[in-house]
This record gives structure tokens, C-alpha cells and sequence, in this order.
């Protein structure tokens, strides 16, 4: 299991294969994106030595800054190099039911790769 805990400038990331939980989340500002990034890249590229039969990963960032979407691409390309290989891989992006950016943001990352892809809005309801 890999477990981050969210920072003011780092999201949170929980990968548990056991339980199925895959998920990045809050907001992506690292000062070096690749540094943060690295030990997420490596424990999925070792989980996909040995994946779970169906791999459903959630994305749901606030906000996250340019240095950041080289990483999201590559956690993408992980995933789609598992569905290649026949295993049942689905990505949900998850968006604020107001936040048309990062709506659009998804699409766009949803473009890139030939995966299946959900884009998702919710609603905080405070």
C-alpha cells in the first residue's frame, strides 16, 4: 500500500490494491513534480507486475499547476499500458459541479489516452 497524506501544495494519493482503492486527490503545486511524483510511478509500475483484475482509478484534484500534468500523463500511460495487456483498467476524473476547467481538463486528459474514462461532477453540499 501507498499512502500520501495531502499537503497545502501536495495531494493526497492512496493506492491499496487489496481493498481496490486507487486515488489521487486535493491539489498538485509541488515545487519538483517529478520528485513527488517518482514513488507513485514506481509503486504502480510494480503493481502492474502483478494487478488486480480490475484497476478503477480516481483522479480528483482541485487544482494542480503545469509541472504536474507531465506526471498525471505518465500515471495514465501506466494505467493504459495495463489495459493493453487485457486487464480491465477505468479512470473517473472527478470534478466540482461549478469547476468548467477542470471539466474540461479531464477531456483533454481523456484524449490522450485509449482507456476507459469517466468524467464526474459533484456537488459539495455544505
Amino acid at each position: 500500500m501507498l499512502k500520501i497524506e495531502p499537503k497545502s501544495d501536495t495531494p493526497g494519493v492512496i493506492i491499496d490494491p487489496t481493498r481496490d482503492i486507487f486515488e489521487i486527490y486535493g491539489k498538485s503545486l509541488p515545487e519538483d513534480a517529478t520528485e513527488f511524483y517518482e514513488p507513485v510511478l514506481e509503486y504502480i509500475r510494480a503493481y502492474a507486475e502483478n494487478p488486480n483484475k480490475e484497476t478503477n482509478f480516481v483522479i480528483n484534484f482541485e487544482y494542480y499547476n503545469s509541472a504536474s500534468v507531465r506526471q498525471i500523463i505518465a500515471i495514465l500511460t501506466l494505467l493504459e499500458a495495463l489495459h493493453k495487456k487485457g486487464k480491465t483498467v477505468k479512470v473517473l476524473w472527478m470534478y466540482d459541479e461549478g469547476d468548467e476547467i477542470m471539466r474540461e481538463n479531464g477531456e483533454e486528459f481523456q484524449e490522450t489516452v485509449d482507456i476507459p474514462f469517466e468524467i464526474k461532477s459533484f456537488n459539495f453540499d455544505y
